[in-house]
């Protein structure tokens, strides 16, 4: 595939990403019953991440790495949190939870080259990215837990299981991150991710 059609494509999927954010956002508007705030502004805002991200760590994200990104979105936040999977199918939050970790230690990775620290030893590149992938899912409980408080939903699950669901959700991700870092540190490289 060329340059010029992966950056369509890109464009393309983002775009489809931002339209349907757009489309909740005015459903929320208009039907007081559907009460995704919170949803809808992370789903405005994170397709631009691997932008970002590129941008901050002055790396070339993959076409491959920003599709994967982009289909995990759209699992996570229109079907499990616009679609209302996360309470309709069971462990659905988990799984998400624990490939959020596995996908957030890509990132991690990228912090390391940028920060030179790349050729550290084992151990450390995966205590790094374990901990980068943590801080990730830490940042996501915040944003939950300001849109209960803030916006009057619900994205922690009942206020009762709040604490179970944020703590289930974080040892997912952490479990995630841990074998996602101790796969990428045993990669000679990440050909797979930088096609």
């Amino acid at each position: 595939m060329t340059k010029k059609i992966e950056k369509f494509v890109l464009i393309f999927v983002r775009s489809a990403l931002v339209l349907v954010a757009l489309g909740l956002g005015v459903l929320c508007l208009i039907d007081p019953g559907y009460n995704k705030y919170g949803g809808v502004l992370a789903s405005l805002a994170l397709p631009f991440l691997p932008i970002f991200a590129g941008k901050l760590f002055r790396v070339k994200i993959s076409f491959r790495l920003q599709l994967i990104y982009y289909g995990f979105l759209f699992v996570a936040l229109f079907m499990g949190i616009d679609m209302d999977l996360y309470r309709t199918w069971p462990h659905f939050d988990k799984i998400i939870h624990l490939l959020s970790g596995a996908l957030s230690v890509v990132l991690g990775h990228y912090a390391l080259v940028f920060f030179k620290v790349d050729k550290s030893s084992k151990l450390f590149k995966v205590v790094f990215m374990v901990c980068f992938a943590v801080t990730i899912g830490v940042a996501w409980e915040f944003f939950e837990f300001a849109c209960d408080k803030l916006l009057g939903q619900s994205m922690q699950q009942l206020v009762s299981e709040g604490v179970d669901d944020t703590m289930f959700d974080l040892l997912s991700a952490t479990v995630g991150a841990i074998f996602g870092s101790i796969w990428i540190v045993n990669q000679k490289s990440l050909k797979f991710l930088e096609k």
